[in-house]
């Protein structure tokens, strides 16, 4: 399927402006946000994500929607607004986009929908690496959050009318973070499981999910080929639980510091390939 005329919500955000920049050359983009974008050659309308009759305008004429607005974590807003934007901005969005017409929608979730960032003693991940058919069992709202668009999702596709993929990035490191970043691959206790991925592979997971032949329902783990662990991920996670869980793909072989959230699918299905480690940020 082709497309001309691309909306992004929350395109003016940090991990929006790396999807605008990729995307610009080839699509006609719109950015929906609250500030305008700072990337030049894309328009731009300040419309509120939780305005259905102001996101349906917006979408008209336009062939695909990706969907970044939202809360990005739960210490940047109160629960409530948490909540409430990330779950009722996600309906209206998609909402929208069915009623006017889109054919296609990108919709960004995160690997906190497993549950397993914050990780509650009795709730440690039941193998390794983790993939998507993995349960998931959101522990706080930010997780309850993205579990919920993902359903939400899920049900649009279903209806029929609009094709909807989901992405679940990693922790999405910018240049503020990377003096941290060798601390938190030491931290045996990190609560992102030393997880990550840069915004251009990101970007890249978006296009390919974009652009991907299939439109059928499907989730996909966007994240770095290793983890910030310098140690090996199996011995990391010894020394976390106290033991390692079943190893249902051995991916620890030949990569030992391959991350905990399986990236196979989105590079098997979508030619997924990241192309950033930490190790390429200028860290000493």
């Amino acid at each position: 399927m082709s497309y001309k005329k691309v909306v992004v919500t929350g395109g003016s955000g940090r991990l929006g402006r790396f999807v605008v920049d990729r995307l610009k050359d080839k699509y006609e983009i719109t950015v929906i946000d609250v500030k305008p974008s700072d990337v030049s050659g894309v328009a731009y309308q300040n419309v509120d994500i939780t305005d259905l009759a102001g996101l349906t305008k917006a979408f008209q004429g336009v062939d695909a929607v990706i969907h970044l607005a939202a809360v990005p974590n739960p210490r940047t807003s109160s629960p409530e607004t948490c909540f409430r934007v990330n779950t009722q901005g996600t309906w209206a969005v998609l909402q929208a986009a069915e009623d006017a017409g889109v054919k296609r929608a990108i919709v960004a979730s995160s690997d906190s929908a497993t549950g397993l960032h914050y990780n509650p003693e009795n709730w440690a991940p039941q193998y390794l690496p983790v993939d998507e058919k993995h349960p998931i069992r959101p522990s706080e709202v930010y997780s309850l959050s993205k579990e919920v668009t993902e359903s939400i999702s899920k049900c649009f596709s279903a209806r029929g009318k609009l094709e909807v993929l989901v992405i679940r990035p990693g922790h999405i490191v910018f240049e503020p973070e990377y003096p941290e970043l060798r601390e938190r691959g030491s931290d045996v206790h990190n609560y992102h499981l030393w997880g990550y991925v840069a915004p251009q592979d990101v970007a890249q997971g978006i296009q390919l999910a974009l652009e991907h032949p299939d439109g059928s329902y499907d989730c996909f783990f966007i994240g770095a080929a290793d983890g910030l662990n310098e140690r090996p991920t199996l011995e990391m996670y010894e020394e976390r639980l106290g033991k390692i869980p079943e190893i249902r793909r051995d991916v620890y072989s030949g990569n030992p510091r391959a991350g905990v959230f399986d990236i196979t699918h989105a590079r098997e299905k979508l030619g997924y390939e990241p192309q950033y480690t930490w190790r390429d940020f200028g860290i000493r």
